[in-house]
């Protein structure tokens, strides 16, 4: 299937581990020009050398914090000076501050959340709108989650702001459809690397030493029951490519007419 990326230039944010890893990797085999956007600048060459070998027509690795608006101001003018065009935006970067009941959580910890999932994408596509209006073109996905839609107990702020990630998708759909732009998100569930050494960064809450997820407090918690979802499928976690070939679809020639629409990759838990 052609999916018409050949050339088109995509950014996506939070490149350097598990699902903008992958989404960057699908968007390099399809021949697109790929912007990686991280903080790892280590991770961040061996995801730009990886995407060159899969294909890419061009690849711009480029270190910034998209939830500082000077950061994102200076990504979005360097793109455009390298390539002059963006086409598709992958409001990738997301997280959570810690796994610990609401009652137990802090203003600061609300905010770190906050920024790191909802603040970045209305940063990035602010920045990169007017741009692609001035185009009348382009596609953003945002990635959301499951748990915006079933919630994932000690995670409540997590949760909500990726309620308000979908919320935004369907919003801005409505307000720029007519300006030749589509606007989707996708919301995976489970998804976890298959390496965890090779496929994360220093910031990633899979990252063997550093990371959230793979920490001891959590690992051995008996909250961690309470994650535990039981899918329609054998399997039980998504894998980072999947996500990718999603992102890719919403972002092809085919996805022409689909606009404002929350993509469920969840193996069907929503549905146990």
């Amino acid at each position: 299937m052609d999916t018409g990326l050949a050339g088109k230039v995509a950014v996506v944010t939070g490149a350097t581990a598990n699902i903008g890893r992958a989404t960057a990797l699908a968007f390099a085999e399809e021949g697109a020009r790929v912007v990686l956007v991280g903080r790892d600048e280590e991770a961040g060459e061996r995801v730009a050398k990886l995407a060159r070998e899969n294909g890419a027509a061009d690849v711009l690795w480029r270190a910034a914090d998209v939830t500082v608006a000077a950061d994102v101001d200076g990504l979005v003018a360097d793109v455009l000076d390298r390539f002059g065009e963006i086409d598709v935006l992958v409001n990738n970067v997301g997280g959570n501050s810690g796994v610990t009941p609401f009652v137990s959580t802090t203003p600061d910890q609300w905010r770190t959340d906050l920024d790191i999932n909802l603040t970045s994408t209305l940063l990035c596509t602010h920045r990169v709108l007017p741009h692609m209006i001035d185009r009348s073109s382009g596609r953003i996905i945002n990635i959301g989650s499951m748990s915006a839609l079933i919630g994932d107990p000690f995670m409540a702020v997590y949760s909500a702001a990726k309620g308000a990630v979908h919320s935004f998708t369907k919003v801005l759909a409505l307000e720029i459809g007519r300006s030749g732009i589509t606007v989707n998100a996708i919301a995976p569930y489970g998804t976890i690397p298959d390496d965890f050494a090779a496929e994360t960064s220093a910031g990633s809450r899979f990252h063997p030493r550093t990371g959230l997820f793979t920490q001891p407090e959590f690992s051995q918690s008996p909250d961690r029951a309470a994650f535990r979802r039981t899918t329609a499928l054998e399997r039980q976690t998504a894998r980072p490519p999947e996500i990718g070939a999603a992102a890719v679809y919403l972002a092809s020639r085919q996805a022409a007419f689909v606009t404002g629409q929350v993509l469920q990759v969840d193996g069907g838990v929503s549905l146990t």
